[in-house]
């Protein structure tokens, strides 16, 4: 099919300014990349307004707010209903067990969700991204679906409105994230190869609101797009560091996939299984039912070592609860581990797998498919699609990098399996697990891993023989795992620098120990065993102190003053990127901000300059911490390190947290 130069040139625009693709030097001439996605904020308005908000997609274009949302739509009030239901039962369950919640608080106790916010005249789902999933035809095949893959668009809750008494505007996005997941319809006399070129570039410049018409007309066109279903992600519970004083904090996130269909012309939503995710309690109680699991994962191996594979539904849990922190080492974000025993998987024939060599290493495999497994490993903040910010969100709240280390390792697997669908090959279609860092793709050259980037997970000696595939640490560094909990099979490290003369700032500096309680994680323990790193026994510009937990810094933190040269990034002069960057700290000042539940009106105060390790669109944070964005009046930020920031505990970000933010009616707390 022929598309029209407008499309064409607009397309390539989009694929240079906000597909999250790393491009191999040695491009043959005449490849055409595919967009994997779009973040690009000035482009997402353009096509949110073009049809495509929440209330558009919902039935309702007329609704803003999501106090309109819960007036105007059945399908909005369906959602809130079970995610009312849900937080109410969490929090009378933790109430049961000596952990009471509470929507406002200045003490170190539970927080939970204000629920306001989903009845509130200040608060809307903002169009955060869309997401290119044409490589998910995969899955849909074997449930049976035709069409030609995925399209998602990512909302994200956020506010915005005129504080009176400050008199000026308080904004902030929230972490409470709706998925409109939509088949992909090719036309009549179109095939899927034709629905794929539509993601394609071929030249390069335009204007966001060109590039966004076209890409209205062309993947967005609605004839080309059917609404599936909705899925929901939201952080509902928080402990702060100053209550988990060992962790560093902990979080809850609920996840729900909701199933549209039209009824009398209307759209409504049901409960959905979730996918690949068992459901954990009705398993434990039915032994012919877990009999019939083992049986299936026995038949099933090479689909579930290839990474495509459906569970069928009499195994599947309609809602889970992921757990942070140090999510990847939580039972409760390891359902098959918590169901099956190693032994029960005896005797598999794995002499052909790729990926999988123990029954341990499939049930981590099982594991890392599922909801909460997947949004606990190689995630930021238990998402791994978040989204940039706008213009109205304080410079002190914003971030570098909207997506995870595992979204960012997935566009390349998902940018040559587009291509290789719009020349009409076939793609590979081996799912990696979450955790495994970027891999070559190419057709013609042979799969294997990048280097892991310092405080990336890696493998430890302990799991390697568990996979057929393995990766190593770049930069120098050595897998060390910090975290240990023998109710986890597969033990991750982290790809660190252990030589103290190469230690730097943001590197974790303790290990410890998790003691599970199974069936409330909320209950889990974590008792520190070690130090590693970071020895110095005060601040100074030249050595490094390890920083405790209990200030919210998860693993601990080698942290170094700033110096004159560090407060210039004298070190990023000539293209350099240090491991670590002068950016923003804490202290006294910001847990007093903190506990005001407003911090809009105090955070420029209570903040300072501090060393924290580099990050940028693809340099990443480790886990539980995130890149903070540098403030432009920062000397220096918008030149030598326009393209970094900083790596911050993920609740320094209130964007991050349910706390501590106005009241939803849009007063004064």
């Amino acid at each position: 099919m022929r598309w029209s130069a407008a499309l064409r040139i607009a397309l390539a625009s989009l694929i240079a300014a906000m597909a999250t693709i790393e491009l191999s030097a040695q491009q043959p001439p005449n490849r055409r990349p595919a967009l994997t996605d779009i973040q690009d904020v000035a482009t997402l308005r353009q096509i949110e307004a073009a049809g495509f908000s929440l209330g558009a997609i919902l039935g309702q274009a007329q609704a803003s707010s999501t106090a309109d949302l819960t007036h105007a739509s059945a399908a909005f009030r369906i959602i809130a209903s079970h995610v009312r239901d849900d937080v109410s039962s969490l929090r009378a369950e933790m109430a049961n067990n000596g952990r009471k919640l509470f929507e406002v608080t200045d003490g170190n106790v539970g927080r939970i969700i204000d629920l306001g916010w989903l009845n509130s005249p200040i608060a809307q789902f903002r169009l955060s991204a869309i997401v290119n999933r044409l490589d998910r035809r995969d899955f849909a095949s074997l449930g049976g679906e035709t069409g030609c893959g995925e399209v998602r668009l990512i909302y994200r809750l956020a506010y915005a409105f005129q504080d009176i008494k400050l008199k000026r505007q308080l904004a902030s996005r929230l972490p409470f994230t709706l998925n409109a997941v939509f088949t992909a319809v090719a036309l009549p006399g179109e095939t899927c190869s034709d629905t794929a070129a539509l993601w394609l570039s071929q030249q390069a410049s335009a204007e966001a609101a060109v590039g966004a018409k076209a890409i209205i007309d062309g993947p967005l066109a609605r004839a080309r797009l059917s609404l599936k279903q909705v899925e929901i992600n939201a952080q509902i519970v928080r402990f702060p560091s100053g209550m988990e004083t060992q962790f560093g904090g902990q979080a809850a996130y609920l996840l729900r996939v909701f199933a549209a269909a039209r009824q009398d012309g209307a759209l409504t939503l049901s409960p959905k299984p979730l996918e690949n995710t068992p459901d954990i309690p009705r398993l434990k109680a039915d032994a012919a039912l877990r009999k019939d699991l083992v049986d299936y994962v026995r038949d099933h191996v090479p689909a579930i070592d290839q990474g495509v594979y459906l569970l069928p539904t009499r195994f599947l849990t309609t809602k889970a609860i992921s757990y942070s922190t140090f999510g990847s080492a939580r039972l409760a974000n390891h359902p098959f581990t918590e169901i099956l025993p190693a032994n029960a998987l005896a005797g598999l024939d794995l002499g052909a797998t790729r990926l999988v060599r123990t029954a341990r290493g499939v049930i981590e495999r099982l594991d890392n498919g599922t909801c909460m497994g997947c949004h606990q490993a190689n995630a930021t903040a238990g998402f791994h699609m978040f989204g940039l910010d706008d213009a109205t969100t304080s410079p002190l709240n914003r971030i570098k990098t909207g997506v995870s280390p595992h979204f960012h390792a997935e566009t390349i697997r998902r940018a040559a399996y587009i291509e290789a669908m719009a020349a009409g090959r076939e793609p590979d279609r081996y799912r990696p697990l979450s955790f495994a860092p970027p891999a070559s793709w190419q057709p013609g050259t042979p799969f294997s891993y990048r280097t892991a980037g310092l405080t990336m997970p890696c493998l430890t000696d302990a799991a390697r023989p568990s996979f057929g595939e393995n990766w190593t640490c770049g930069s120098g560094s050595t897998c060390k795992a910090i975290i240990a909990n023998p109710s986890v099979g597969t033990e991750l490290g982290q790809c660190l620098k252990l030589e103290e003369a190469r230690n730097f700032s943001g590197q974790p500096c303790l290990s410890g120990a998790i003691t599970t309680v199974t069936g409330r994680p909320y209950l889990d323990t974590y008792k520190l065993t070690g130090q590693f790193g970071a020895f110095a026994k005060s601040f100074s510009q030249d050595s490094f102190n390890c920083r405790p937990a209990k200030i919210g810094v998860p693993g601990g933190m080698a942290y170094r003053q700033c110096n004159a040269a560090d407060k210039n990034f004298t070190g990023f002069a000539g293209g350099n990127a240090p491991d670590e960057i002068c950016g923003l700290a804490g202290g006294k000042a910001f847990d007093d901000c903190v506990a005001t539940n407003n911090f809009d009106a105090c955070l420029a105060k209570s903040v300072t300059r501090g060393n924290r390790g580099t990050c940028s669109a693809t340099r990443f944070c480790r886990e539980d911490y995130m890149c903070q964005a540098m403030p432009d009046d920062v000397p220096g930020a918008a030149d030598l390190v326009k393209d970094y920031g900083f790596c911050s505990p993920t609740y320094f970000l209130f964007q991050m947290r349910i706390d501590g933010h106005p009241d939803p009616q849009g007063k004064r707390l």
